[in-house]
């Protein structure tokens, strides 16, 4: 019995042991994770913005205090503009030198925040968006979701899902913006 129950033990903890090395991903957690950064967006990241980690003068990169998931790092972006400054929050979700295991993760991590609600004030809203296929022949690709009906302060919100080859390995990133204009619209000219 008491070799029964060893057996069982053993057992027990090779699961256990097993499922750590998997480091199966966790829908809630990205989920719940990338909720708070949602709430940071209309606030500009204030509350998670950290230490400056680059600074020159188009651009102030800062950690983000808070992580996504298993995310490799974290800043939040301030680009230089005339009337307001813009903010971005990004994460590097994936780094391999395998096209196949980051085509997997770029379309895994697309595939947690499509449909997803966020919230704004007492709202929420849901993320949609079309997935644009990997090729490893292409060495970008990206696939951007909004949400649904949104209020005038998340009008401009685009939630960025990109694949992208730095030699000599593909990277999945997650960005988090404001466009101020669609590529085809014209800006403001002055005489």
């Amino acid at each position: 019995m008491k070799c029964l129950k060893l057996t069982v033990l053993l057992l027990l903890f090779d699961f256990i042991y097993a499922s750590a090395q998997l480091k199966l991903p966790i829908t809630s957690s990205i989920r719940n994770d990338f909720q708070k950064i949602m709430a940071e967006y209309p606030e500009h990241f204030e509350t998670i913005r950290g230490e400056i980690i680059n600074q020159n003068p188009q651009t102030i990169e800062y950690a983000s205090q808070l992580k996504l998931g298993d995310a490799e790092d974290c800043i939040i972006t301030k680009y230089s503009s005339g009337n307001k400054p813009v903010y971005s929050w990004q994460a590097l979700m994936f780094r391999s030198e395998d096209f196949e295991a980051a085509s997997k993760k770029y379309k895994w991590v697309f595939n947690q925040l499509k449909g997803m609600n966020i919230f704004y004030v007492k709202d929420q809203y849901t993320l949609k968006g079309s997935f644009e296929e990997a090729s490893e022949s292409r060495k970008f690709t990206n696939s951007i979701l909004t949400p649904v009906a949104p209020p005038e302060p998340l009008i401009k919100l685009k939630i960025d899902v990109a694949l992208q080859f730095e030699f000599p390995e593909w990277k999945v990133k997650l960005l988090v913006y404001e466009k101020e204009r669609e590529d085809d619209e014209r800006g403001e000219t002055k005489e």
